[in-house]
């Protein structure tokens, strides 16, 4: 048997299907601060966890007229928001795993801390001789190495040719090798196997 508040839900998810914004209020009233430290406790980051609140109801929104109000709303809205957090924990590890993966497994690090601060100097290092490339240059890289895209996909993306995604690929690489090579030691090698290697 219904409890009061969920038949008075399921009239609230009929008429959002319907597109009323004041049932969608009450909806994000109900559940927009549950959800806000739902996200919060996974991704221990306030801006995040709004993202996550935000990205969630304006799913909702955009699909309203798919909603079913004989399921659970409150499931449902859990479901989203569990699924946008993990897009969010797979992307930031796909944003480091280009450089620390390599890094991890193929320079012999100890446990001294000189070596360790190495490490995060050039981690840091990367991050802004990446920031200092011309701005072309920089999008195909992180679209390249970051996001794993093949040439021929970046080159349709950007609407140029392949050519000229491989000329400003090569260039960049270029100046980050010079760069970290005058920054670290090992800096050649670490760049060589961040970068060169597919």
């Amino acid at each position: 048997m219904y409890q009061k508040s969920e038949i008075c839900e399921n009239e609230l998810v009929v008429a959002l299907k319907s597109g009323n914004t004041l049932a969608f209020n009450k909806l994000f009233k109900e559940y927009g601060k549950r959800l806000y430290y739902f996200s919060l406790g996974y991704l221990k980051s306030k801006e995040e966890a709004e993202e996550v609140v935000q990205e969630v109801f304006y799913c909702i929104w955009r699909c309203r007229e798919d909603l079913k109000p004989e399921l659970s709303f409150k499931a449902y809205l859990f479901k989203i928001a569990y699924h946008h957090i993990l897009e969010i924990f797979e992307k930031a590890n796909r944003e480091k795993h280009y450089r620390h993966e390599i890094i991890c497994e193929t320079v012999p690090f100890t446990d001294e801390p000189d070596e360790r601060a190495d490490y995060q100097s050039l981690l840091e290092r990367v991050d802004v001789l990446i920031n200092q490339l011309p701005a072309r240059q920089k999008e195909v890289l992180i679209r390249k190495k970051k996001e794993g895209l093949p040439v021929k996909k970046i080159a349709e993306q950007l609407r140029i040719s392949p050519k000229t995604v491989e000329n400003h690929l090569t260039e960049a690489l270029k100046t980050l090798k010079a760069g970290i090579g005058k920054e670290l030691k090992i800096g050649g090698l670490l760049l060589f196997l961040l970068f060169f290697r597919d």
